[in-house]
């Protein structure tokens, strides 16, 4: 792998972060917390005029055809100033599960309108557990008179209210192997038999819980094969936590720049704390945590738009990230001193996603259980050691 970006990479990431710095100070990203929505129509909008709500996904679905990497740049930018919006949900779980297992129909009618930022859709694939993995499905779709009856409750589901479509995984057969019998269903927001219970979040993004209660379904609404969804989310799923790893590395780095900037403007015993040793041995820490974190996740990246085996370098990613995320974000916090206690302080936003994306798509220890099993040859059948990072 290179790590050198092209000139093209380099190009987008500058533009981006010109284009973020500009339309998202600080102050403004409060306000935007405290919409009802909780994102920027207006801005979101923007986004989609540059490209970046269809960047993964191939020309002729209104996107950019831009590989993983690419993403996880981008997504990084957006993360240094803790920009709040959908893009996980919408365009890189439901929307990206339509287009590697969606009906040519069905990529036709949603993706161009994700892509142009006009629709919103949610992932309600997570339960009780909060495991991004097959076994944590229990609700139950039953086929009924050629429609399917849905019955069981999501948990954690970004945008559920907002969003004009779900895509709703069930359990179509019971099986022995949870990965088999699971199928995706795309299903109106508003569809009767759904209810929706608001949920509180660290980072302030809207989550509900979302029951459903004899939800009717046409089969025609079915996502890809019937009994065979996790062939397609599984994939899905692993290029989302890569890329969020992304955004995670850009909260930590947003982070620290705001704790050497205070650093350099905080004066104790008459010199800026940040001439003192200890505050320096903090920094300097946390900056090469930020810089591995950094690279982990473009390799796991690389590895995937390779086709090369990416589980374990996928969730040490996550695992790393999760950690150095929150360590960073807690740094600025302490050396804010009194200041960084408070809910108005800047450095709070950071430290709110950062505890918050660390649960997300599996936490740090759910993921260091991957990377554990991968490599002490407990791995799934298939995987080649060659690209393990264990023997980098």
């Amino acid at each position: 792998m290179n790590v050198n970006l092209t000139d093209e990479q380099q190009m987008m990431v500058d533009s981006a972060r010109e284009f973020l710095r500009d339309s998202c100070p600080l102050a403004t990203i409060r306000d935007w917390e405290k919409l009802p929505d909780r994102y920027p129509h207006e801005l979101w909008m923007q986004m989609a005029g540059m490209g970046w709500t269809g960047a993964i996904y191939p020309e002729d679905c209104g996107g950019m055809g831009l590989a993983n990497l690419d993403m996880a740049l981008l997504m990084r930018e957006m993360g240094r100033v803790a920009l709040p919006s959908p893009i996980l949900s919408t365009v890189l779980l439901a929307g990206r599960a339509v287009l590697e297992g969606g009906s040519e129909e069905q990529k036709r009618t949603l993706l161009p309108r994700i892509a142009a930022g006009e629709l919103l859709m949610s992932f309600a694939f997570g339960e009780a557990s909060a495991r991004p993995d097959a076994a944590t499905v229990k609700t139950t779709a039953r086929l009924e008179q050629g429609r399917y009856v849905l019955n069981g409750i999501k948990h954690y589901v970004e945008f559920a209210e907002q969003a004009e479509k779900m895509l709703v995984v069930a359990r179509t057969r019971d099986s022995g192997d949870p990965e088999q019998g699971l199928t995706m269903f795309l299903i109106d927001a508003r569809t009767p038999g759904i209810e929706y219970v608001p949920l509180q979040t660290l980072a302030l993004q809207p989550q509900a819980k979302v029951l459903l209660n004899n939800v009717s379904v046409d089969a025609g609404n079915v996502v890809g094969r019937v009994d065979h969804a996790w062939s397609v989310l599984d994939p899905v799923i692993q290029a989302a936590t890569v890329i969020l790893c992304g955004y995670m590395t850009g909260i930590a780095e947003g982070a620290h720049e705001l704790a050497v900037s205070y650093s350099k403007e905080r004066v104790q015993y008459g010199q800026p704390i940040g001439a003192f040793q200890a505050i320096q041995n903090y920094l300097a820490t946390a900056w090469a945590k930020n810089a591995m974190g950094e690279y982990l996740g473009y390799y796991a990246a690389w590895l995937i738009d390779q086709g090369i085996p990416s589980r374990e370098a996928v969730s040490t990613a996550k695992a790393f990230v999760g950690y150095s995320a929150v360590e960073s974000t807690q740094l600025a916090t302490q050396l804010h001193g009194g200041l960084g206690a408070t809910a108005d302080a800047r450095t709070t936003p950071f430290l709110r996603w950062a505890k918050q994306l660390q649960q997300t798509l599996g936490n740090s220890q759910y993921h260091e259980t991957i990377v554990a099993a991968e490599i002490l040859d407990k791995d799934p059948t298939g995987f080649d050691e060659k690209y393990s990072l264990a023997y980098i």
